[in-house]
């Protein structure tokens, strides 16, 4: 019986087959982009409800809308549609429809080619007969229990493109992938498939989820490294043939943290929140001189199991892998031309081993020892330019990835490249060369749509909402990364979600909302500490302290900190210790540590690279300075911060140099340098001149106020007092409303203004029990009213928060000194 096909301009689609040609060329689209094209065909007299449409393609309606609004544009793009009304024609308030004019025809049915005879079944061949088998024998495809089905061969497919896993970015864009097998045959070339009788005869819509457990090895010491080398090369084979595979990090980040292989299938599914993925077990025994692998694989309901013999043990793992996905209704990837020969692709697996272990230095030997026509491979060179990255040398890294690209010609490895273009981007981006980075992650994009590969692709949207956010165009940011995230969720990276949150969280501390930011922030690093994915984990908490200090949470900060400590055990990356570092030192001090917040502040500035570390020294210079005023030594913490902002560097944190010229403008005023200050505060009236609607603004006002106040102008003082206090007031954040505050109200109570000051500390008085500054607007409130007792109360609470800091009757001056 012959299907209905659709013919419109130069496209030929076929629903059945779920294919999409044209001018006879197969067009490369994930299926449920071809499935939402066929639905909006068949049902091209009407429009079609956007809930219709989700629930038809993917089965359910809670699909985010970026999930749907990401298959209409990229099926307009292919489709060489411009606008809205064109071919697909959005229908607002209701969804879309089909418009372009089309043509119904038959489906002619292609021949199926028999083999001349079938293959009897047979019973799983153990380790011995194995051995003995012939080429034919070791075709076989078994299914546990039940005993193999005929095989026969199938119709050639259309030409198609290789897939593979990629590394991700992350904020601060931290490459996390490896998958090295998966670094050969980018280059489009003809499948060849075999099928069961029983495999069903069509694709679901939504590729099957599934986790490779790492090998089951049996073979003496010199072969350990197939127990991770093997699990990801399996895994690319079977992602190559369409499934949707955890990346290998996660799997082993998951282990690790277990520090063994569970026995229960459902443990590892609901730690990877994939219900119903499919679990594979491999196991690989060395017999004389040959190799057996056996897959075992679950779904929970049903057991699949396929097994290969060959020479080498690489060349078993991806006849296994095929076999599984002929099993599960999927065509085997092709063989392409570009495949490494045997001695590299070994090295390839080694490297990939050797990093998802963790152990840098012997990916970075064991390049160092192959031969240097190994060396030369693009593959075993994109390994060293990512080993570089994970080492913090960012320079030599984009060095490499300008030279491969540079030997790369521009219309082949397309996989490849988009990869290389990644890992530059992502070196671009820790240096803050972001119009650099973007250029590459876009140039990455292009490359990747057309490879159906979800992974590269979310990682360089990923990139590019980094960038976005880094710039402050956050709009941008939120779309980049919720476009990342649904593409992570298709492709089963329980990581990359993680990740993806992670960003989000940080683009909502950009925005001051550290109590939305926190609960996504823990949430991420829940999850990234299950995968134990370190770095991505370490990060995860240094925004977590940024959000709680925000918050006045500063117990719970220092606690925070004491997860990551002392840094070297949980970070490979020097560059990510002295962030650690400062994080811890910045806790510190909110608790009134000063003196170890100053030992280790001190500690980055005089060991870190004044290069390499330019930022993490700035910002701990700032610190430094800010120190030296809560000791009341207002001459160094003058000195402290003009050094800091002299050397600061062109992008800069801005919130960190508007706080630490303030810092310089307090000192100065406490040392009654009052013209100096002035030049300062012009600095920072330019500064807001830039970026007026910037909630940092409010601390220029503040500078402002103190100015004014300090040259006795009261009434424009208490006026730029308000304008901070409102603008603080619109943030919400509570470290804003104090910083304001624990002037605003000295200068409140000196102008007699006491209903005022009262107002502003009963609006304070909240934190007053986990705030210094809190307490002290209080002491100073109850002592102008006269009520002795409360101002002794909130006295001796402001004794046990002030650790090691001054309280400002001890300085001899200070706000809270009363007339």
């Amino acid at each position: 019986m012959s299907r209905v096909c659709y013919r419109f301009g130069a496209f030929h689609l076929n629903p059945h087959a779920r294919e999409l040609l044209r001018s006879g060329e197969r067009v490369a689209l994930p299926t449920s982009h071809i499935d939402c094209l066929s639905y909006l065909i068949q049902h091209r007299d009407r429009p079609v409800g956007r809930d219709e449409l989700t629930a038809a393609v993917w089965g359910r309606v809670d699909v985010s809308d970026v999930s749907l609004n990401h298959a209409i544009m990229r099926l307009r793009r292919q489709l060489g549609l411009s606008g809205s009304e064109e071919g697909i024609r959005t229908v607002w308030g209701v969804g879309y429809r089909w418009v372009m004019d089309t043509v119904v025809e038959a489906e002619e049915p292609a021949p199926v080619k028999a083999a001349p005879a079938p293959m009897p079944a047979a019973a799983p061949a153990t380790a011995d007969a194995a051995i003995g088998s012939s080429a034919a024998e070791d075709e076989a495809v078994v299914e546990h229990p039940v005993a193999p089905a005929e095989v026969v061969e199938t119709a050639r497919p259309a030409p198609r493109r290789a897939t593979a896993w990629a590394l991700a970015g992350l904020v601060a864009l931290l490459l996390a992938g490896w998958g090295l097998s998966q670094y050969r045959g980018a280059s489009p070339a003809p499948g060849h498939a075999q099928a069961t009788a029983e495999a069903p005869t069509a694709a679901s819509a939504t590729p099957a989820a599934a986790l490779v457990l790492p090998v089951q090895v049996d073979a003496t010491d010199g072969w350990s490294w197939l127990r991770l080398g093997g699990m990801d090369l399996i895994a690319t084979q079977l992602r190559r043939g369409g499934l949707a595979v955890t990346p290998s990090e996660s799997v082993v980040g998951l282990l690790n943290a277990r520090q063994d292989v569970p026995a229960e299938d459902a443990w590892v599914r609901e730690r990877m929140a994939a219900p119903q993925a499919w679990v594979l077990r491999p196991r690989i025994e060395l017999s004389g001189t040959h190799w057996h692998l056996a897959l075992q694989a679950s779904d929970g309901h049903r057991a699949l199991y396929a097994e290969a013999t060959a020479d080498d043990p690489l060349s078993a793992a991806r006849t296994a892998a095929d076999r599984l996905l002929v099993k599960l209704g999927r065509v085997p990837p092709a063989t392409t031309e570009t495949s490494l020969p045997k001695v590299a692709d070994e090295l390839v697996q080694r490297v990939g081993a050797a990093v998802l272990a963790g152990q840098l230095d012997v990916a970075r030997a064991l390049i160092g020892s192959a031969a240097p026509q190994v060396r030369e491979t693009p593959q075993i060179a994109l390994a060293q330019i990512n080993i570089d990255f994970f080492s913090g040398d960012y320079e030599a890294c984009i060095r490499g990835a300008q030279e491969l690209l540079g030997r790369l010609p521009p219309d082949q490895a397309p996989l490849l490249r988009a990869r290389a273009l990644h890992t530059l981007g992502s070196s671009y981006f820790r240096q803050d060369r972001l119009d650099e980075a973007d250029a590459a992650f876009a140039e990455g994009i292009r490359l990747a749509e057309p490879l159906e590969d979800r992974n590269v692709l979310a990682g360089a949207y990923t990139g590019r909402g980094a960038v976005a956010g880094r710039a402050r165009r956050l709009e941008d940011a939120v779309r980049l990364f919720g476009i990342a995230r649904t593409l992570h969720e298709q492709g089963n990276d329980a990581f990359g979600v993680a990740r993806v949150d992670l960003n989000l969280g940080v683009v909502a501390m950009d925005r001051a909302q550290p109590a939305v930011a926190l609960p996504v922030l823990e949430a991420a690093a829940q999850r990234l500490e299950t995968l134990a994915v370190l770095e991505a984990w370490t990060f995860a908490l240094r925004s977590i302290v940024d959000a709680q200090l925000m918050l006045l949470q500063h117990p719970a900060a220092l606690a925070t900190t004491e997860r990551f400590w002392p840094p070297e055990s949980y970070a490979r990356n020097p560059r990510e210790r002295w962030w650690l570092t400062l994080s811890r030192a910045v806790a510190l001090t909110a608790n009134g540590r000063l003196g170890d917040a100053d030992a280790l502040a001190a500690q980055i500035r005089d060991l870190s690279s004044p290069v390499d570390d330019a930022m993490v020294r700035t910002e701990a210079d700032a610190l430094l300075a800010s120190i030296a005023l809560l000791r009341g030594n207002a001459e160094a913490a003058a000195q402290q911060a003009e050094e800091a902002l002299a050397a600061s560097p062109e992008n800069a944190n801005r919130l960190t140099t508007v706080t630490t010229r303030l810092t310089r403008i307090r000192a100065l005023l406490r040392l009654g340098r009052v013209a100096e200050a002035a030049v300062e505060v012009r600095t920072l009236q330019a500064q807001a001149l830039q970026t007026p609607d910037d909630w940092r603004v409010l601390f220029i006002r503040l500078a402002e106020a103190e100015q004014a106040a300090a040259e006795g102008r009261r009434d424009e003082a208490l006026a730029a007092y308000a304008n901070a206090m409102a603008q603080a007031e619109a943030t919400g954040v509570p470290e804003n409303l104090v910083v304001v505050g624990e002037s605003y109200v000295p200068a409140l109570l000196a102008a007699g203004q006491h209903d005022k000051a009262g107002a502003i500390a009963g609006r304070l008085a909240p934190w007053a029990g986990q705030d210094l500054r809190a307490a002290l607007i209080q002491v100073a409130v109850h002592r102008a009213l006269g009520d002795e007792a409360s101002a002794n109360r909130a006295l001796r609470q402001a004794r046990s928060l002030a650790g090691e800091r001054l309280l400002p009757s001890e300085l001899g001056a200070g706000p809270y000194v009363t007339p």
